[in-house]
């Protein structure tokens, strides 16, 4: 039985049972599934799904990576050892091991979050034309043998991302789904790295479906600073836009992970308020230029892109700030300090309830109102906000549900 080219589209999100040995399959248009191979023809696959189903895919739809892996399936014989995708978790030295993310509404706030003593890497595949490892909630393609000190620096940035987030009153989508396993592929040069889809930052790209991380060689091949991808804004904007909320809050918690302290391989949140007065520009701190309405930052739409963080960053752009002082502020400022407003208005977006979610995070008060509020609660840390007027049009928060 054939499957039109869309296949992949339709199927994805299915995953394998525990005990199915699978890997992650894209294809030319970045939709993912998940399957076991089981046969290879001319110009077909036959991939087992979760169900017990084989489907039959056109070949020439995977990506460049899956082409590599059927060639070599081919050439062993059907032997080559697929990923391992919705295992439980190994144990290791001292019975340290990492544990699937859980729904996290009742996270203690602020806290601090670090990784387990102990990382685990697992080489499933290693050639020189295609290599494989997993760690507990990734998968890691790369075109080639990675180093250890790059299996480890890769492993320890993802997983130390979602590890920080779980510390974060959000009900991520790794939580919902803990047999899927989000995929990490590598690229050696810069040239490889602008043919892969999806929004840049630094080293790093991402789309709806996987990362792309770029590792650099020498002439002589060998690798060069193993640990210069850092993953924070990335992971971030992607797993936030998977809540589907406003574009604030997608900036906001993107430009807040990457500007999180870390201190000996723990991230601390408490100090967040006063590092963020600190760092403000100088003519944002003392009032002199306006912020974005609050009403404006509600009603903005989610089309943006990671392009130029590292430049906002620098302290070009207002919205870059708005998105964070404002994040910072429902987080440690508002109320106790504890996120409880945030975390209700974001329960109430998981549950497609977008007005009642936008009805809390108002909290009964005029959007002005609340500018007024989160202005006094950073007088404490020396800083004048002053916010532009809104722009006139249609679409404010208070007339129509964001998106």
């Amino acid at each position: 039985m054939t499957f039109p080219v869309n296949i992949l589209s339709a199927l994805a999100g299915l995953s394998l049972a525990g005990g199915v040995h699978a890997r992650v399959w894209t294809n030319d248009r970045g939709a993912t599934v998940t399957a076991a191979l089981v046969a290879v023809r001319d110009a077909e696959v036959d991939l087992k799904l979760n169900d017990g189903r084989v489907v039959a895919v056109p070949r020439n739809i995977f990506s460049g990576a899956d082409q590599e892996y059927i060639q070599e399936w081919v050439k062993s014989g059907g032997t080559l050892p697929d990923t391992d995708v919705g295992n439980a978790p190994e144990t290791g030295k001292g019975g340290m091991s990492y544990t699937r993310l859980e729904p996290n509404w009742n996270a203690d706030w602020p806290r601090k979050a670090g990784l387990a003593g102990f990382l685990l890497v697992k080489t499933v595949q290693e050639t020189d034309d295609l290599s494989i490892y997993e760690t507990d909630h990734f998968i890691i393609e790369s075109p080639g043998r990675l180093a250890k000190p790059e299996q480890e620096a890769l492993a320890r940035r993802f997983e130390s991302i979602l590890r920080t987030l779980a510390a974060i009153p959000l009900n991520l989508t790794v939580a919902r789904k803990p047999s899927r396993k989000y995929l990490v592929r590598v690229c050696f040069s810069e040239e490889e790295m602008e043919k892969v889809p999806g929004l840049r930052n630094g080293r790093l790209k991402f789309s709806p479906t996987s990362f792309t991380a770029l590792l650099l060689r020498d002439k002589k091949g060998n690798p060069v600073k193993p640990d210069a991808v850092d993953p924070r804004f990335a992971v971030t904007h992607w797993v936030m836009q998977s809540l589907d909320v406003e574009h604030w809050l997608v900036d906001g918690f993107s430009a807040y992970m990457a500007f999180l302290p870390r201190e000996k391989d723990e991230t601390v949140f408490r100090k967040i308020p006063g590092r963020l007065a600190a760092m403000l520009p100088r003519s944002l701190r003392a009032g002199r230029d306006s912020l974005p309405a609050l009403e404006d930052l509600l009603a903005r739409d989610s089309s943006h892109s990671a392009s130029g963080h590292d430049q906002i960053l620098k302290g070009k752009g207002t919205e870059y700030w708005a998105d964070l002082l404002w994040t910072v502020y429902w987080c440690h400022l508002e109320g106790e300090g504890r996120a409880d407003r945030l975390r209700r208005y974001l329960m109430a977006w998981d549950a497609e309830e977008q007005e009642k979610a936008r009805a809390i995070l108002l909290d009964g008060k005029s959007p002005a109102e609340v500018q007024k509020d989160m202005a006094e609660a950073w007088k404490k840390f020396g800083v004048k906000l002053k916010f532009a007027p809104p722009s006139p049009g249609e679409g404010k928060a208070q007339d129509s549900p964001a998106r």
